[in-house]
């Protein structure tokens, strides 16, 4: 008779531990652009240790506060903007399509 083991299975993810992963958020909804580049340097970090593996929410988090840095800074035109925020938009947009399916997104 076989025993049933109680461990729990790991997952794999790119961040070290959860404080990293709370610290980021965290530094990604703050309003202050310095703490927001320091969690895009943080996720960037993450693409490289995990491929295209890195979870869709937290690259299309990451492109908005991209796109929220240079609008603040005021170096880019309207047009320009309306082009990045569009292209972040869109990106998530299918890549949520293609990850889940677009049935599964409608239904939601």
């Amino acid at each position: 008779m076989k025993k049933k083991t109680t461990e729990k299975k790991g997952h794999v993810v790119a961040w070290i531990n959860k404080a990293e992963w709370d610290q980021v958020l965290e530094y990604l909804y703050s309003k202050d652009c310095t703490l927001q580049k320091y969690a895009l340097h943080r996720i960037s970090a993450w693409k490289g240790r995990f491929a295209h593996n890195t979870p869709i929410a937290v690259e299309s988090t990451a492109d908005l506060v991209r796109c929220q840095i240079l609008d603040k800074s005021g170096k880019l035109d309207a047009d320009d903007l309306v082009l990045l925020y569009g292209t972040a938009l869109m990106r998530f947009v299918n890549a949520t399509q293609s990850h889940h399916g677009w049935a599964s997104l409608v239904t939601q």
